[in-house]
């Protein structure tokens, strides 16, 4: 397996932390074989998710509870939905290798106008890529192909996002760059509001290297 990431280190090392445990190579190795292969944007977002509802220390079946199960596959009628909308070159697909190859085998019999017989070749082939990919330990891998139409595109990486299939951060690269908000402040507002606004962002980034709150006047 590969070596241990300083990001997982992080999470499951907070915990122990948190909870008044002490590490040992023994409980971060076996938090690391079983929870190593999720991404760890869902790892520490079901840590953050367990704080809030527990003060005991939470074993690694809790935290794949909160990731939605072993490797967070859709179920097949999920899978469906989204791979269907590969028959249309204009949208945007947000979907697993899972999905990608059982639509492979589905499309032909897509193609041929059979698309009851296609739903069937694609669960049947879905069901055991997954059991596989679960098999031999696989961790899921979520990728984009990006169709012609753009406002398509905007609604399903945003749909994505909603079910956990994208990260808002991983999603922002598909997305419509945001406006300039210091920009606009200095165009709205003049000069005096865009140097209060660099001064807010100095003092915040001054609190988060010193740990301590800036206090300024207006």
């Amino acid at each position: 397996m590969a070596k241990i990431t300083d990001e997982f280190l992080a999470v499951i090392g907070g915990l122990l932390e948190l909870y008044g445990q002490q590490a040992s190579t023994t409980k971060v190795n076996i938090y690391w074989s079983t929870l190593g292969q999720y991404p760890i944007d869902s790892l520490r977002r079901a840590a953050n998710t367990w704080v809030r509802k527990s003060e005991f220390m939470p074993k690694p079946a809790d935290l794949i509870n909160l990731m939605g199960g072993p490797n967070n596959h859709l179920s097949p009628d999920e899978a469906w939905a989204i791979a269907i909308l590969a028959s249309d070159e204009t949208n945007t697909l947000v979907w697993t290798n899972e999905i990608a190859k059982a639509w492979a085998q589905a499309e032909i019999v897509y193609r041929n106008g059979d698309k009851i017989g296609a739903r069937r070749t694609f669960i049947e082939a879905y069901e055991r890529l997954v059991n596989e990919s679960m098999m031999n330990g696989t961790g899921l891998e979520v990728f984009v192909s990006l169709g012609s139409d753009k406002l398509k595109r905007t609604d399903a990486i945003n749909h994505a996002v909603f079910t956990g299939l994208l990260t808002q951060e991983k999603a922002n690269h598909y997305l419509p760059k945001p406006e300039n908000t210091i920009a606009m402040l200095e165009y709205k507002g003049g000069q005096e509001v865009s140097d209060k606004s660099l001064t807010h962002i100095a003092n915040i980034k001054q609190m988060l290297k010193t740990g301590r709150a800036c206090v300024t006047t207006s």
